[in-house]
C-alpha cells in the first residue's frame, strides 16, 4: 500500500483513540483492545492469578444504595421483563470464569459484560439494568466466583460515576486525559486489577498518542514515521494488534482498491487483487456491494438532474417545490428519502393540516 494511505490510517487510529479518551472521561467506557468475547458460559482455561480482595471490598454505600435490588433467588430465572429495545436480537457480549479454586478470574471480558447490559441505560431503570447483570452473572458462574463478580460490577459502576464526574481541562492533551483516567481506575480496583481490566486498552490509546507525535514530527523524513511507527505497533500485546489489524483491515482494503483504480487497473484486474487478498467469497459479495453502490448514485445523479430541471423551468417557488417533493416521492422509498434529503441537503418536507392562527 501506498505510504500515504499507510500515513491516512494511522491518523485515524490516532484519532480515535484520542477521542476515546475523552469518552471515557465522560463516563462512556469504549470497547477492550480485544476483540469481545461472546460465551454460554462454558469455562476457559483456567488462571492461576485472581483478586479475591475485589469480592470482600464492597462499592461505597451510596452506590449500593442507590441500585441495589433484592438478591435473586437460589435457582435464579431471566428477568420477565422483555429486553431493552437496543438488546434485542443480541447475544450477550463478554464472559464470567473462575478458576480451579472457584475464585473469579479479572479480566476484559468482564467489563464487555457489563458494558452489554449498561448499554440499555436510559431505557430502563438502573436497578433493573443491575438485576439483568446479576441474572447474566449467575447463570454463568456459582458460589464465591459469581458473588465477586457482582462486586466487582457494582465497584465497577462507582467507577463509571468517578470517571464522569472528573473535571478534566479540556485543553489538556491527551497524555494528560489518559493519565487522569488511569488514576482513577487505579483508586477504585488497584494496580492489579486495573492493568487486567484496562492495560491492554490503555496501551493502544498510548501507541495512539505516540504515532499522533510522530505523524506530527515534521523533523522526520516519510521513512523514518514509518519505521518509528511500525516499532511502536510491534510494541503492542499480540491480541491488541491483531484487533488494530482487523478494525483497519477494511479502510487500507478500500486504499489499495483506489490505488487500483486510480492507476487504471480494470475489473478483472481488482477482482483478482480481491481473490489474493480477501479470498473469492469476500470477492464477491465486494462486487455485489459495487453494484448496489453503482446503481444508488445513478438513481441519485437522474434525481439530481431532474430537480435541476424542474429549478430552471418553474419559475413560482411553491410550485417548484411541490413538483420537487413528487419528483423525490416518485424516485424513492420513504426510507431512501430521508437518506437523499441527508445527502443533496434537501429541506424537509413541508407540514400539512397545520391549524390557522387565531384571529
Amino acid at each position: 500500500m501506498a505510504r500515504r494511505g499507510r500515513t491516512a490510517l494511522f491518523v485515524a487510529m490516532a484519532l480515535v483513540a484520542t477521542v476515546g479518551v475523552g469518552r471515557l472521561l465522560s463516563g462512556e467506557r469504549t470497547r477492550p483492545a480485544a476483540p469481545s468475547v461472546r460465551s454460554n458460559g462454558a469455562a476457559r482455561p483456567a488462571r492461576k492469578e485472581t483478586l479475591p480482595a475485589l469480592s470482600v471490598a464492597p462499592a461505597p454505600t451510596r452506590v449500593r444504595q442507590a441500585l441495589s435490588v433484592s438478591r435473586p433467588p437460589a435457582a435464579p430465572r431471566p428477568p420477565a421483563i422483555a429486553a431493552p429495545p437496543s438488546l434485542r436480537g443480541t447475544d450477550v457480549d463478554g464472559a464470567v470464569t473462575v478458576d480451579e479454586r472457584g475464585d473469579l478470574v479479572v479480566g476484559p471480558e468482564l467489563l464487555g459484560l457489563f458494558d452489554y447490559f449498561l448499554s440499555a441505560t436510559g431505557e430502563e431503570p438502573a436497578p433493573a439494568i443491575r438485576a439483568r447483570v446479576v441474572a447474566a452473572i449467575r447463570e454463568r458462574a456459582t458460589g464465591r466466583g459469581a458473588e465477586q463478580a457482582i462486586a466487582l460490577f457494582d465497584r465497577y459502576l462507582g467507577y463509571r460515576e468517578a470517571a464522569g464526574a472528573a473535571r478534566v481541562e479540556q485543553e489538556a492533551d491527551p497524555a494528560a486525559r489518559l493519565a487522569a483516567l488511569r488514576a482513577i481506575r487505579r483508586a477504585w480496583f488497584g494496580e492489579a486489577a486495573a492493568a487486567r481490566l484496562f492495560g491492554d486498552e490503555e496501551r493502544e490509546i498510548e501507541a495512539a498518542i505516540e504515532e499522533s507525535r510522530i505523524l506530527a514530527d515534521e523533523a522526520l523524513s516519510p521513512e523514518e514515521r514509518d519505521a518509528r511507527i511500525a516499532e511502536v505497533e510491534a510494541a503492542l500485546p499480540e491480541a491488541v494488534r491483531e484487533a488494530r489489524e482487523a478494525a483497519t483491515r477494511p479502510l487500507a482494503q478500500q486504499a489499495e482498491e483506489q490505488a487500483l483504480r486510480d492507476a487504471g487497473a480494470s475489473d478483472e484486474e481488482l477482482r483478482k487483487h480481491r481473490v489474493a487478498t480477501v479470498g473469492p467469497e469476500a470477492a464477491d459479495r465486494l462486487a455485489e456491494l459495487d453494484r448496489r453502490r453503482a446503481a444508488w448514485q445513478q438513481r441519485l445523479d437522474a434525481f439530481a438532474g431532474a430537480r435541476a430541471d424542474i429549478e430552471a423551468t418553474v419559475a413560482d417557488p411553491d410550485a417548484r417545490r411541490a413538483e420537487e417533493e413528487a419528483l423525490l416521492e416518485g424516485s424513492f422509498t420513504p426510507e431512501e428519502r430521508l437518506r437523499v434529503r441527508a445527502i443533496l441537503n434537501l429541506a424537509p418536507p413541508a407540514v400539512t393540516g397545520a391549524p390557522t392562527a387565531i384571529r
